[in-house]
């Protein structure tokens, strides 16, 4: 029992993370309706615009995250305007969305490997090692890094601070309105393009931070955004395609899953947890743990 509550601790952080993908995830598709598979590579340019600023220009660990979120808001705009701009103009993001998406995500992906070259690198020590007790069962100590714990409090502080956003600004209110319809929502004088802008923006900035945070615990590459952008999708599968806070579930939901796979059974199967959940969910509850379906009158 002590050993199964230390992996469920020590899985929190990157679940932590994953729910920062899993809601950018969502954000895009509840909005605009596709499968934004440039997600994990804003991921990866997140890690290493975090990368470089850290090690080039030395800076601490907040300017250097806040930077890295707005590179990565930077990058997700900048890839809906010449990849899905054309194609809502001409009434076939529907058709043509996914491959754009692919192919768009396949020219970042190997466009940064040919950049910073395949060689793994390392943040320098942001943060300070220190480990915590967090209780004792019996005479084990259950304990957690003092670097998961902060990686933790800051992944927590941004979905609050999004949360906030959604519910106590008239762009936030009119984004959720337009989750729902956004061809209604434009009809009512909603500027519908500008909302489609700020859904990457807000998309691109939480998978730039996952990226940091991710740099912080473990080394980045170029490649790093694939598999990291699938667990995204499984999260949000998991939690509610469309909930915020069932992303926020499922992202720790999987994190734990994953940690306690890897250290009571084996590390290969680590991240086959994830999609065997997803595909458990897909097949027994479609709509996920907190999502949701609308009834369509006809």
């Amino acid at each position: 029992m002590a050993v199964l509550i230390q992996q469920i601790i020590n899985g929190l952080a990157s679940g932590g993370i994953y729910a920062l993908i899993a809601i950018g995830w969502t954000t895009v598709f509840g909005i605009v309706g596709i499968i934004n598979w440039t997600h994990g590579e804003v991921y990866m340019v997140g890690a290493f615009v975090g990368y470089f600023l850290t090690t080039k220009l030395h800076m601490s660990l907040v300017p250097a995250l806040l930077i890295s979120m707005a590179a990565g808001a930077l990058l997700a705009m900048l890839l809906d305007q010449f990849g899905y701009v054309p194609l809502r103009k001409k009434n076939a993001l529907v058709k043509s969305g996914f491959i754009t998406a692919l192919g768009l995500s396949t020219f970042v992906r190997y466009s940064a490997d040919a950049a910073f070259h395949a060689d793994p690198r390392v943040y320098p020590e942001l943060l300070k090692f220190k480990l915590l007790t967090l209780f004792k069962i019996g005479d084990t100590e259950i304990t957690m890094s003092s670097i998961h714990l902060q990686i933790l409090i800051g992944s927590l502080i941004i979905m609050a601070v999004l949360q906030l956003f959604f519910t106590q600004t008239i762009v936030g209110k009119a984004m959720m309105a337009g989750s729902q319809d956004m061809k209604t929502l434009g009809l009512m004088g909603a500027d519908s393009e500008m909302l489609i802008k700020v859904t990457f923006a807000v998309s691109g900035a939480l998978g730039a931070a996952a990226g940091f945070f991710m740099g912080i615990l473990y080394t980045i590459f170029p490649m790093m955004g694939a598999l990291a952008g699938l667990k995204g999708w499984a999260c949000a599968i998991l939690g509610g395609i469309g909930s915020i806070t069932g992303s926020l579930v499922g992202g720790l939901l999987i994190g734990v899953a994953e940690n306690i796979t890897s250290g009571l059974i084996s590390t290969g199967y680590k991240d086959a947890i994830s999609f065997g959940i997803m595909i458990l969910v897909l097949l027994i509850k479609p709509t996920g743990l907190m999502g949701y379906t609308f009834e369509e009158k006809v």
